[in-house]
């Protein structure tokens, strides 16, 4: 099978830092892996380089989502990467925090841990109410537009640019 067959098939993909979304393959993704003979190709490096762009953009939405959620937390002790997966998850999937003795949980993952259970309780009742916040659900909106958009940019005009080629 030839790379191009190969790389259209596997859809070489990594996951976007803190919130664990599966993303197409970018440049330097692609650079270490044994697909890089493709970026030999012009028109799809300029395609690959649109992808990194929306990546960009991603970043700076789930840093901007860090920074919001550093604000409104900034009273209590959290773990402010799995609270932004949380929100996160909660905003785009649905699910709630558990809620234990000693510490809160979303899925495998602590956000805040403490003795006092009113503290922990404060802190869930933070988190359903940032969920409904506009700001947040529309971060977490425009992280998952732009996600999305990078599959259809891979489906459309990454495989349009190496089947011309």
């Amino acid at each position: 099978m030839d790379v191009v067959k190969e790389y259209l098939n596997l859809k070489p993909s990594k996951k976007i830092k803190i919130l664990d979304i599966e993303i197409p393959c970018d440049t330097e993704c692609l650079r270490n892996s044994n697909f890089k003979e493709l970026l030999n190709n012009e028109n799809f490096k300029e395609q690959l380089e649109i992808l990194d762009g929306l990546e960009n953009l991603i970043d700076d939405n789930i840093n901007t989502l860090l920074q919001e959620l550093e604000f409104k937390f900034s009273n209590y002790r959290v773990n402010l990467e799995n609270l932004a997966y949380t929100i996160y998850k909660i905003v785009e999937e649905g699910g709630n925090v558990i809620v234990g003795n000693n510490s809160i949980i979303f899925e495998d993952k602590v956000i805040a841990k403490g003795d006092e259970f009113s503290s922990l309780y404060e802190v869930a009742k933070l988190i359903d109410e940032i969920k409904n916040d506009e700001n947040i659900r529309s971060l977490c909106d425009e992280i998952k537009y732009l996600a999305d958009s990078l599959w259809e940019h891979f489906n459309k005009n990454l495989r349009r640019a190496l089947n011309e080629s």
